[in-house]
């Protein structure tokens, strides 16, 4: 005879359910249901390299206790809307991306500044050191939140990718540019270029149009969305700013998990952060050279080219450290502090 019993756990999607065989003996066995919601395809690199890792490893260290159901491509509902998602119980565990988040996380935006992240691991461990709990982002934007850090997910500096011929700075003047966020929007203008804001999914189809010329990304993202036929030129050896997304689980849902699940998936999340980071950065050195067997033509700038570009964008930081500090926020120390968190080469 086989039973099972779900119950909803504070209005979350986090359910339990208990299978109890019955027969000579009597044995039961919990089972924690969680759902993942995401933005990245399925198949996405950096879904496989982070969450798809992350899933494997709790479920192993549980022993079984704990089944994650994820939902990818943005299939519960929008990035944006992600922090609602989560506090209506919608989603237990989801993917957070500052930048998309308006007001509501503004410091976590540090990581997309152009010329502070170098790698993926560089801004991964930077992030983490300040959003794990008791970090300064824990106390000022996640905790507020109700949010839990689980692992971070930091991408090497953006390059510029285009459709139309780059060749030095001037050129890139007037072009029309796929933004990730207030940060990002800053450095771009500072080069004469107009950013625009759009997800990721919507650049196959806004390069067609001729919406965009350009894009900011990691040099693997432009597979991941089958990009490189617009990609005709690229940039390499600047940092147009970067992207840090994290992984948090809601604190209501947390703190009714017991305490031996926290901890494997406390530890998880932090080999994760590392496991991720160091094939994201191998992947990115690799897509380059993909990219010039395919075709595009990688520009570097000349050395007094390159001290322009980075004297063009070095007051984007501290304007936008200025601008949080006025409102209130703690714009300044979140810098210094991401800055001393990032780890040297």
């Amino acid at each position: 005879m086989q039973r099972m019993i779900s119950r909803g756990v504070m209005g979350a999607g986090l359910a339990i359910g208990v299978v109890a065989l019955l027969g000579a003996g009597t044995a039961i066995a919990e089972t924690i249901k969680l759902k993942l919601a995401d933005r990245l395809p399925q198949e996405h690199y950096v879904a496989r390299y982070t969450t798809e890792y992350w899933i494997d490893e709790v479920q192993k260290g549980t022993g079984g206790k704990v089944a994650i159901q994820r939902f990818p491509s943005e299939r519960l509902g929008k990035s944006k809307d992600m922090l609602m998602l989560t506090k209506s119980g919608v989603v237990d565990i989801g993917e957070y991306v500052p930048g998309y988040l308006g007001d509501q996380m503004p410091l976590s935006t540090v990581g997309e500044l152009p010329g502070i992240v170098p790698t993926a691991c560089a801004a991964s461990f930077a992030y983490e050191a300040l959003a794990r709990p008791g970090g300064l982002l824990d106390k000022a934007e996640l905790k507020r939140q109700g949010l839990r850090l689980l692992y971070a997910v930091g991408l090497p500096a953006y390059q510029l990718f285009t459709s139309k011929q780059i060749g030095d700075l001037a050129s890139l003047e007037g072009l029309k540019v796929r933004s990730t966020g207030p940060a990002m929007d800053s450095g771009l203008r500072q080069l004469g270029i107009t950013p625009i804001r759009m997800s990721a999914a919507e650049l196959n189809e806004s390069f067609s149009r001729g919406t965009v010329d350009g894009t900011a990304f990691p040099a693997a993202s432009i597979f991941s969305y089958d990009l490189q036929k617009q990609a005709k030129y690229a940039t390499t050896g600047l940092s147009f700013g970067s992207s840090i997304t994290f992984y948090a689980i809601s604190t209501r849902v947390w703190d009714k998990l017991p305490a031996d699940v926290q901890k494997v998936m406390a530890e998880a999340g932090e080999r994760t952060t590392r496991h991720g980071c160091k094939l994201i950065d191998a992947d990115d050195k690799a897509a380059f050279e993909r990219l010039r067997e395919g075709g595009t033509a990688l520009v570097t700038l000349p050395d007094q080219q390159r001290e322009k570009f980075n004297a063009l964008l070095s007051p984007v930081a501290v304007e936008w450290a200025d601008g949080q500090d006025k409102k209130g926020r703690a714009g300044s120390e979140t810098l210094k502090a991401f800055r001393a968190a990032i780890p040297t080469p």
